[in-house]
């Protein structure tokens, strides 16, 4: 499926239209949803999402997208009690879902966030873990948000480790080794493809 990937910390725009967009994929960053004023797309991506998830267009977030589509749908992002970096267990809550339905009931996943969101109005919790209750929603029919990282493979979490900047949140969060979380990784790491490769083809056959 062809697709269209904009770096929108690295100057490009925020469509203000959905003219020939066929669906929205919401990725992460640094950023917390509530930091605006220092980065202002992410108030134009708010809106996009809204305008897409009012006129049924897909939308799926992730980490920071997750946080985004809570806040476009008016709910309340938040700094979490603790940071949740590396491989922790999540929790399928909803069994029904047309997507997720499939999962295992429970499964390592990958996370790196110190945000947390309330549900907006409306959505469906799908997953929790020990340390966030709100782990993943799905709002209507075409829209879900994942706080986990369902994206990641092992040479991602390579180089995130290697990032500078996440070094420096390590270094800050003592309870988190970067080497357990690689050895972890090089146990988890492949079955959370599998699972993500199943979502992903869930989710465009789901909303297509």
């Amino acid at each position: 499926m062809p697709y269209h990937y904009l770096d929108v910390l690295r100057g490009d725009r925020v469509p203000q239209s959905l003219s020939g967009l066929r669906g929205l994929i919401v990725m992460g960053g640094p950023m917390g949803v509530y930091e605006a004023d220092r980065y202002p797309f992410l108030q134009a991506e708010q809106e996009l999402i809204r305008k897409a998830a009012d006129r049924g267009v897909p939308v799926l977030g992730i980490c920071l997208g997750a946080q985004l589509v809570a806040a476009a749908l008016g709910a309340r992002v938040y700094r979490g009690p603790q940071k949740e970096i590396g491989w922790y267990a999540v929790e399928r809550v909803e069994t029904r879902d047309p997507v997720m339905r499939a999962l295992p009931a429970s499964f390592m996943a990958f996370h790196w966030h110190g945000d947390t969101f309330d549900l907006p109005d409306g959505a469906v919790r799908l997953f929790r873990s020990s340390l966030y209750e709100n782990q993943a929603f799905r709002w209507g029919r075409n829209v879900y948000a994942l706080q986990f990282h369902f994206e990641v493979s092992a040479a991602m979490i390579d180089d995130w480790l290697a990032d500078p900047g996440c070094r420096a949140e390590l270094a800050a969060a003592p309870e988190v080794a970067a080497e357990t979380i690689r050895v972890q990784t090089a146990q988890w790491a492949k079955p959370l493809e599998e699972l993500s490769a199943h979502v992903f083809r869930r989710f465009l056959d789901h909303v297509s």
